[in-house]
């Protein structure tokens, strides 16, 4: 940034879905009032590698189709966090998320059905063609023909209070180190979470917690700044600070979100070559994130999914593995026990009671079948299939954090809240950095509400700064 780039109107901090969804959307209600305001948005990488979680995901939406969102939405929303999380807000995400695809798309982002990692699932799962990174893209090219500037290698790590309590500056870093003052009437956060920085991860998640990866490179860039400038003026939190999202993951792999979801159809064992949950309980998409955790808490930090051959005949497995790995594979357990440095007996005695435990019925690989087994300890539930079609085929399993639940407080405008819960004004905050969830992660909501959220704070922005 140039010296006379160093007062803005507005200062959009991120560059994923929540940070240009609020860049472009305050554009455009600036024109709209024939107003010219100087908008920036910062990223703290290059060009390259903007976007930080929201590049590499696939997007998925909890919608039935382009207007409507998934039945019983708010509900479910509401039921997933035990009644913690803020009604008010997953409302009104609810009620604009309609609105918000139509804008979306009208910037040239186009959304499908298309082919996701779950066989089977419990909610609808829209898509936009090309992932998160298709919506950036979009949203940052039309941002930047309303004439915002991006600033690359830039990162934020202060906001400045005025006597009043507005927020009138903002204090970034660029990559030689340097630290700059910018003036600005509001500021919108949209810097994620705080899966990137491990002193944040130990404080809020606990002991061992900085040892789970992201899920993505890009998570790496969600250092926690936005949160904690947030809370060292005075914000409120929200949602579980102690908490993440996780996705069992392939570790071998260098591909952002390898996501490996075909254990349901073989077993799962740890180190020592035992079962630990039941893998059939619930469809995929509803049971991945528990299974997950399980997972991190085992020795080692790490599970191996086992099937057999007939995995491969499963229409559209290759969906639900993103790893570009291949499997492991064995023409006899000995010789899988070997690969994979687990106890041979131990892994024998498994599969051996497994297989027994067998019970007859009709394989069913996209709903719940109800083949399960008798006499174990855990018992499958669904799919249960005894493995038996060598060669053996097995994925090794980690835990990967995808977004950390808590964060910032935020009103159904998108404002920062005090802890005497009064908007601070001046400041807005969407996406991850802004806490909402609580438990167990409704699937589809995350890229939603930072769209959402986003385009909310950019225009309110713009009605504040014209109203002062």
């Amino acid at each position: 940034m140039s010296k006379d780039e160093l007062d803005f109107d507005i200062v959009v901090v991120g560059c994923g879905v929540a940070g240009t969804s609020a860049a472009l959307a305050a554009a455009e209600a600036a024109k709209e009032q024939n107003r010219s305001l100087n908008i920036v948005m910062l990223e703290r990488t290059s060009v390259e590698s903007r976007g930080g979680n929201s590049r590499d995901t696939a997007a998925y939406l909890r919608m039935v189709d382009e207007t409507k969102v998934a039945d019983n939405f708010v509900e479910e929303m509401l039921e997933f966090s035990e009644g913690r999380s803020d009604e008010s807000y997953i409302r009104t995400l609810s009620d604009k998320a309609g609105e918000t695809l139509a804008w979306i798309k009208e910037n040239g982002v186009e959304f499908d059905y298309l082919p996701t990692l779950f066989l089977t699932a419990n909610r609808p799962r829209l898509l936009p063609v090309g992932g998160g990174r298709a919506i950036i893209d979009q949203l940052a090219k039309s941002a930047e023909k309303l004439d915002v500037q991006i600033a690359y290698n830039s990162s934020a790590w202060r906001l400045g209070v005025g006597e009043d309590g507005t927020i009138n500056e903002i204090w970034i870093r660029g990559d030689d180190g340097k630290a700059t003052k910018v003036t600005t009437k509001a500021v919108i956060l949209a810097t994620g979470g705080f899966q990137g920085n491990p002193e944040m991860m130990t404080r809020y998640i606990g002991k061992g917690a900085y040892k789970i990866p992201t899920i993505s490179e890009g998570g790496l860039s969600n250092k926690g700044e936005g949160i904690q400038m947030t809370f060292d003026i005075g914000a409120k939190s929200s949602g579980q600070l102690d908490s993440f999202h996780a996705e069992p993951s392939d570790p071998r792999s260098n591909r952002g979100d390898a996501a490996v979801m075909t254990y349901p159809y073989g077993i799962l064992v740890d180190q020592s070559g035992n079962r630990f949950v039941d893998e059939g309980i619930s469809t995929i998409d509803e049971q991945y994130e528990s299974v997950a955790r399980r997972i991190f808490d085992l020795p080692g930090h790490i599970a191996y999914a086992i099937s057999d051959q007939k995995l491969f005949s499963i229409p559209n497995y290759e969906n639900a593995l993103q790893t570009e790995k291949p499997p492991i594979e064995a023409d006899t357990i000995e010789e899988l026990a070997e690969k994979i440095n687990i106890p041979k007996e131990q892994l024998i005695k498994t599969i051996e009671e497994y297989n027994a435990a067998v019970q007859p019925g009709d394989f069913e690989a996209t709903n719940k079948d109800g083949k399960h087994t008798v006499g174990l300890t855990p018992e499958k539930s669904n799919w249960a299939i005894s493995l038996e079609n060598t060669p053996f085929v097995c994925y090794p399993i980690q835990c990967s954090n995808v977004f950390t639940y808590g964060g910032v407080a935020t009103d159904t405008k998108a404002r920062v809240l005090s802890n005497d819960n009064y908007p601070i004004p001046g400041l807005y905050a969407a996406g991850e950095l802004t806490g909402l969830y609580h438990g167990k992660y409704p699937g589809g909501t995350s890229v939603l509400r930072g769209l959402v959220y986003g385009r909310i704070a950019g225009s309110d922005a713009v009605d504040y700064i014209l109203s002062q």
